[in-house]
């Protein structure tokens, strides 16, 4: 039987009782139920605005999976037009991508970690996949911030409105009612719905969605001794045969057979009963919060006439006194730290991750950027934490970082095309503490048209030194276009020369200082260079033709910052890169002029973004660079392309081919434009300069160039298609997947 016939019947009954004789003796208690729902428990802040417009007193709330949220948030104070904001505001689909916010990702994993679409834990050899989409560490966060002036309070019925909601063992399938604990954990877990959010461990048990095996706990409303019992449910009603048409429409009949039964039966403890019409929207609709809510106002208005009754009812008894809203303060007062240790996380390791010293006073927006970081170093699966009272010196704060099965250990997988690389397959193993404590090993093997590697280790010894070592291997093909034809043997003319291009650098560092944002320090790298081509070589028809093959040592001071909130489609921030090199060429290793010399390299590079509206982004940008003494090859400057995955000074430019110009010191500027048409849509427009000194076979090179392009943000990376036209020529790019 649809729910929808259950309506008439329940309000009839209710309207027969509110009609009855009014006993004052005692306050006049109204609890409210919520169903769970996903998005379509947007619906319940609809309805919960009505319930006070008609000046019903909410006495007691419960519910389940998104109404055990929505009633959790109201029973802590906040009314149901400040839900309105609330939802309004909150973006819950970036919330379950527990998306790292990128200002405080550890700088390290800037340069080298923001390349994979897929990761996977390893455990005793075997791939672990993940328990749900989410670990839900940004939804518990969120949760606990609107909730963190009752955060201290553990007993529900001493919140400013009592509260309980339900949850399921995963292990016994048992319903468990939360009524006592952390108020925010127990909402997470009431809406871990299966696959989108994980289980949450509370007292040693595993508890999922609450809904599972009671959405529409009713019946223990009624058992609160409340005096009338208000139902708001936004379960879908079963499929009809033509509509199980799809995998998901078909699972979702399946698992939803048990809840549908159990809440016809919680109905009958129900006095009035308001069922939102949800049809066609599903528990991720989330960008529908207008819709479902003015749906939820709708169906509570159908009820109106007994909703006043309730209300006049309530005044005509004794007042009720609930607990009042504790005020709203920005800083937590901790008087003790109690840190559950693991092999990974102790105590020191921890507290360092929080900008201000422990115990002590902390900003709520310093705590929960503390409770990023713990999560952000890839180690957790969850980061647990919950405020205890405590004395005169403030409260108690509990945290227990819970480690990922296979933590120290993943597989990661990404893919790129452009056209430059083509086709390329990144495949990465991930290693944590391999030879030292608070180390992260990466090592990329990317198979393609063209093979490279990538070796990256770092040892991460927080605000002291840090050191690191990285070893790659780069192959490439680079073409030139000639200034004028040269004849070679035979009559042949040659107007393009193609180079092989091979880079493999071996390179220690230490970060003398460094952070989330920036690191200061110097490096030695030993460097193998080949710069040459098959075609021609030495000196032919007045074209100067390099041959380039040597080895070199390096010593570089470097300062390098990148505080972009996004490494792809930036809003705001700023990028820069400042490199003082020494260079030394070996004598046994070439023939060359500069064998046995010095040469030098300075190197600077800066972006900055900044928004002109809500949807227009401005950037500008500049490079600039001399070399002094010897002109050491590896570090002539390239010039062409939209290339990203630069190597020693190969810079983009629109408008030219990757690499197209070559020279020894460089000044360029650029002006972009970036518009977000949709979510996740961009459209680009740029203008840029450049000026090349020493270039191949010319004196000096002025280039200018203007283009378009449009960008796409996807999980692969971002997907590309611009088009430049420049004073040398033009050109059409394309490019799919993170840059690597």
């Amino acid at each position: 039987m649809k729910k929808i016939l259950y309506i008439p019947i329940v309000i009839l009954s209710a309207g027969i009782l509110l009609k009855l004789p009014c006993q004052a003796q005692k306050p006049y208690r109204v609890g409210v139920v919520l169903s769970g729902g996903g998005a379509k428990g947007y619906a319940h802040v609809g309805a919960l605005k009505v319930l006070e417009e008609a000046g019903i007193r909410v006495d007691y709330i419960g519910g389940a999976s998104m109404g055990a949220i929505i009633g959790g948030l109201y029973a802590a104070g906040w009314s149901a037009h400040e839900l309105d904001s609330i939802v309004h505001t909150l973006d819950l689909t970036l919330l379950l991508q527990d998306k790292i916010p990128r200002d405080i990702s550890p700088f390290f994993y800037k340069l080298f970690g923001e390349k994979y679409a897929l990761s996977l834990t390893v455990e005793d050899t075997k791939i672990n996949l993940p328990t749900a989409l989410s670990d839900g560490q940004m939804a518990y966060n969120m949760l606990s911030r609107l909730t963190s002036r009752v955060a201290t309070i553990d007993d529900f019925s001493q919140l400013p409105i009592p509260f309980f909601c339900t949850g399921t063992d995963v292990a016994s399938g048992e319903s468990i009612l939360f009524e006592k604990g952390n108020l925010a954990l127990s909402m997470r877990a009431s809406g871990s719905f299966p696959g989108l959010l994980a289980p949450v461990e509370i007292n040693n048990r595993l508890i999922a969605d609450g809904g599972i095996v009671n959405n529409f706990p009713a019946k223990e409303m009624r058992a609160k001794g409340v005096d009338i019992v208000i139902g708001i449910n936004v379960e879908a009603d079963l499929l009809e045969k033509p509509e199980l048409n799809s995998f998901q429409n078909i699972i979702s009949q399946i698992s939803s057979f048990q809840m549908t039964e159990n809440s016809a039966m919680q109905y009958l403890y129900c006095d009035l009963l308001i069922c939102p019409d949800i049809y066609g929207y599903n528990i991720t609709s989330f960008d529908a919060v207008d819709t479902l809510e003015s749906r939820g106002e709708r169906a509570a208005r159908q009820i109106w006439a007994a909703l006043l009754e309730v209300a006049e009812r309530q005044q005509a008894a004794p007042p009720l006194q609930h607990n009042p809203v504790p005020a709203q303060s920005q800083t937590w007062k901790i008087g003790s730290v109690e840190v559950l240790e693991n092999q990974v996380f102790n105590r020191a390791k921890v507290l360092r991750n929080f900008s201000a010293k422990l115990p002590g006073e902390i900003e709520q927006e310093a705590f929960y950027k503390g409770i990023v970081n713990l999560y952000g170093t890839g180690n957790c699966r969850f980061v647990d934490y919950q405020f205890k009272k405590g004395g005169d010196n403030g409260c108690i704060l509990s945290i227990q970082p819970r480690l990922k099965r296979g933590y120290d250990r993943s597989l990661r997988v990404g893919v790129h095309f452009d056209n430059v690389y083509k086709s390329s397959l990144l495949l990465n193993a991930t290693i944590l503490n391999l030879g030292f404590r608070n180390s992260i090993t990466l090592f990329d093997v990317i198979l393609g048209d063209q093979f490279r590697y990538g070796l990256y280790y770092y040892i991460d010894r927080g605000t002291k030194p840090s050191f690191g070592l990285n070893s790659r291997l780069h192959l490439n093909d680079v073409a030139f276009d000639l200034p004028s034809e040269i004849t070679l043997p035979d009559s042949l003319e040659l107007e393009r020369l193609v180079y092989d291009l091979v880079d493999f650098s071996n390179e220690l560092y230490v970060n003398l200082l460094n952070g989330s944002d920036f690191a200061v320090g110097f490096s030695g790298e030993l460097k193998y260079y080949k710069f040459n081509t098959k075609q021609v070589s030495g000196q032919t028809g007045g074209a100067i033709i390099f041959d380039d093959n040597g080895l070199y040592l390096t010593a570089t001071a470097f300062y390098k910052h990148d505080s972009r909130d996004k490494r792809y489609f930036a809003t705001n921030g700023n990028l820069a890169t400042l490199l003082a090199r020494g260079i030394y060429q070996f004598p046994f290793s070439t023939k060359q002029e500069s064998a046995g010399k010095l040469g030098y390299n300075v190197d600077l590079s800066y972006q900055t973004f900044f928004p002109l509206s809500k949807r227009l982004t401005a950037s500008l940008a500049a490079n600039a660079g001399i070399s002094l003494g010897e002109k050491m090859a590896p570090y002539r400057y390239f010039l062409g392309g939209n290339n990203l995955n630069v190597i020693n000074n190969f810079k983009p430019l629109i408008g030219m081919d990757f690499a197209q110009k070559a020279g020894t010191d460089l000044a360029s500027a650029s002006i972009i434009l970036q518009y977000r048409i949709l979510k996740n849509h961009y459209l680009k427009l740029n203008g840029n300069a450049a000026y090349l000194k020493q270039s191949i076979g010319e004196a000096n090179v002025d280039v200018f160039s203007a283009g378009i392009g449009y960008g796409l943000d996807t999980s692969l990376g971002p997907i590309e298609v611009s088009y430049g036209v420049s004073t040398i020529g033009s050109a059409l790019y394309f490019n799919l997947g993170y840059w690597f």
